[in-house]
């Protein structure tokens, strides 16, 4: 059975990917779009003065009915790639493209937020903090945050080239994330639990 495709995964279950991966992006974060993509432009924890603990979240297993979830680049002579929540610096420029075969997802959630008790305070800056309210306004609140904890990463290149070789000391990962190469162009990600690749939320 042929994988879901990537864009196809993002708009059945409503998630937004995130231009660049970003292990500050949590759930209570404020988004705004700009020419590029998403970014965060801080969180709703620098806003309220409430005790940390109030901004906890936890991690569990996306509630998504799929499969293998298949993402496809070209790479066009890049030399470096920062997608999924991998980071590879350099000694790209033989690879063609890169396919990403997700078999797992994760999501964030808040531990004790929520949208229904959230939207009250936000409205009361509105009419009490204008310089905040402005901060805030029309920006997205992300209330989910999505990461890809298990996949494989593939590269096309031509025959004889050993990529491994040339990326291995080039890649950057979370110190929890697992790596395990498959062949010299194919490894393995487990563990990808702290850069998420998109968010879902609401807008103000």
């Amino acid at each position: 059975m042929p994988g879901l495709p990537f864009s196809q995964f993002l708009k059945r279950y409503g998630i937004t990917m995130l231009f660049s991966s970003d292990p500050g992006v949590l759930p209570g974060a404020i988004i705004e779009k700009r020419k590029q993509g998403y970014f965060s432009a801080g969180t709703l924890a620098q806003v309220f003065n409430d005790p940390p603990s109030a901004w906890d979240t936890l991690l569990q297993p996306a509630n998504l009915v799929y499969g293998t979830v298949e993402r496809n680049l070209s790479l066009n002579g890049r030399a470096s790639l920062n997608e999924m929540g991998i980071a590879i610096s350099g000694g790209l420029t033989r690879a063609k493209g890169v396919n990403f075969f997700i078999s797992g997802v994760q999501c964030r959630v808040f531990a004790h937020q929520s949208k229904i008790t959230l939207i009250p305070r936000l409205q009361e800056l509105r009419r009490g903090n204008k310089d905040l309210w402005k901060i805030i306004n029309n920006k997205t609140i992300a209330d989910y945050t999505y990461y890809a904890s298990e996949m494989t990463v593939s590269f096309d290149v031509e025959t004889g080239i050993d990529l491994r070789a040339e990326i291995n000391q080039q890649i950057h990962i979370e110190p929890t994330t697992n790596l395990q190469w498959q062949s010299e162009s194919k490894f393995i990600i487990s563990k990808n639990d702290t850069i998420p690749f998109g968010f879902s939320g609401w807008m103000v």
